[in-house]
């Protein structure tokens, strides 16, 4: 039930980690684009612009406690990779209890922020009865998003990126299921009720599977104690990865004020062409799961010439899959928007095509990012990952506060690509001066 990626050809085990978890981002995106379609066709571009609105916020809250839990299953991978189980048993459980507190503290704090959130983000009058009604439903039951991404990173950390997608098939299904029956009835409080639920039914099955199919993970009572240590070391890497992932997502929210600042058309365009660039931009996520643990694993063997290896390989692989990608939102973004956008000749439709063909051609940039990003974080290094976010993060800030005062929606387009390009270039030094240090040291 586990794979060990320590030997082998590395490209080979790259590829076939990150089919399913392509799969499985695919599927979890289903979750907001069912959202979308249904709130979209349902409720009216208003509903939609609400939760499309509420998006960046909702990915604030949700990437700073991922980002803390993908910093815990890296060190679980070091232990998988040395083989020390006893060590790997202590910080699952370690990352079980840390995690849940973090969690209950970020719920009652994001809900008591969050309509604050909503007024200083400039969002539209219109729009911000849906807009409260979506993201308090669906940020009250973020603890059942983060039990199932505990869990798959658990897996993922084994090199198991299958199984959390076959739960992920199942409960996406369910999701869709959910949004047609309480939509209608909720409107868009339903839509995030239909997530959390689906959210939940598949942390359940994962835990599950896990306690039934794992053997090395079935805890002793000694297992659940808290170490001081331990807890410190974990924090010191899961932190600086959920400010990380904070700091990426509040980037995001600022570029949200500005399209805010625009009206309600740019709102609904935004809102509909992301939706659509997320689903080009999971493999590139993909990739990034996949090297955090194919590095956490070789790290912890002390294959450092091997993780070179790999990092070259999937960079290869990542800029094929980014050519594609680009030039499929260029030639057929028109025909995507069209799904979510009933009206093709009104202004949303001319802004939702302008934005994913502007954004087709940079996907190479983001994912020079996923792939050098989280190679570092693998093995064990919070500081270059957090610098790089916060130059991210800023180009962003500084991208939009020109915008809100002389720009507007094409100038906008390009805040993102623009970003990943500064933040791109920088990380690959970053990245070569880590790996030379690391291979300095062998021949030492």
């Amino acid at each position: 039930m586990t794979n060990n990626m320590t030997s082998g050809s590395p490209i080979r085990l790259i590829i076939m980690m990150s089919i399913p978890i392509i799969l499985a981002n695919l599927f979890q995106q289903m979750y907001t684009m069912a959202d979308t379609i249904i709130v979209g066709r349902y409720l009216g571009d208003n509903a939609l612009g609400a939760v499309g609105s509420t998006s960046s916020i909702y990915n604030m809250v949700l990437w700073f406690a991922s980002g803390i839990a993908s910093g815990f299953a890296i060190l679980i991978s070091h232990s998988f990779g040395c083989n020390d189980y006893e060590q790997m048993r202590n910080r699952v459980c370690h990352s079980v209890i840390l995690l849940s507190l973090i969690g209950v503290l970020v719920t009652v704090l994001s809900l008591v922020c969050i309509e604050q959130f909503l007024y200083l983000m400039r969002t539209p009058k219109e729009m911000m009865s849906d807009a409260v009604a979506y993201i308090k439903t669906i940020l009250s039951g973020i603890i059942a998003t983060l039990a199932y991404n505990m869990c798959s990173a658990i897996l993922r950390a084994f090199g198991d990126s299958r199984t959390p997608l076959i739960f992920l098939i199942l409960t996406s299904v369910l999701n869709v299921i959910l949004d047609i029956l309480l939509v209608v009835k909720m409107g868009t409080a339903g839509a995030a009720l239909a997530t959390v639920i689906s959210q939940a039914v598949s942390a359940i099955l994962c835990i599950i599977y896990m306690y039934k199919k794992l053997e090395i993970l079935h805890m002793k009572r000694q297992n659940w104690i808290m170490n001081k240590k331990m807890s410190i070391n974990m924090l010191k890497l899961g932190v600086p990865m959920g400010i990380m992932g904070a700091l990426t997502a509040s980037g995001v929210i600022v570029l949200q004020y500005a399209v805010n600042s625009f009206g309600a058309a740019a709102v609904s365009a935004y809102t509909a062409a992301s939706r659509i660039e997320y689903f080009f931009s999971q493999p590139m996520s993909a990739y990034a799961v996949t090297m955090s643990n194919y590095v956490g694993q070789n790290y912890g063997a002390g294959k450092y010439q091997r993780i070179k290896t790999g990092v070259r390989q999937c960079t290869v692989l990542m800029l094929v899959t980014a050519i594609i990608g680009g030039l499929l939102l260029n030639i057929f973004g028109k025909y995507f928007a069209s799904v979510l956008i009933e009206d093709v000749s009104s202004k949303v439709f001319e802004y939702a095509t302008q934005y994913l063909s502007i954004v087709g051609c940079s996907l190479w940039a983001f994912g020079i990012i996923c792939v050098y990003r989280s190679s570092v974080q693998g093995m064990g290094e919070a500081g270059i990952p957090t610098i790089n976010a916060i130059i991210e993060s800023s180009c962003r800030v500084i991208w939009t506060i020109w915008l809100v005062k002389y720009g507007n929606f094409h100038q906008l387009c390009f805040a993102n690509p623009v970003t990943w390009f500064i933040a791109s270039i920088i990380l690959i030094i970053l990245y070569k001066r880590k790996m030379q240090s690391l291979l300095k040291d062998i021949d030492n």
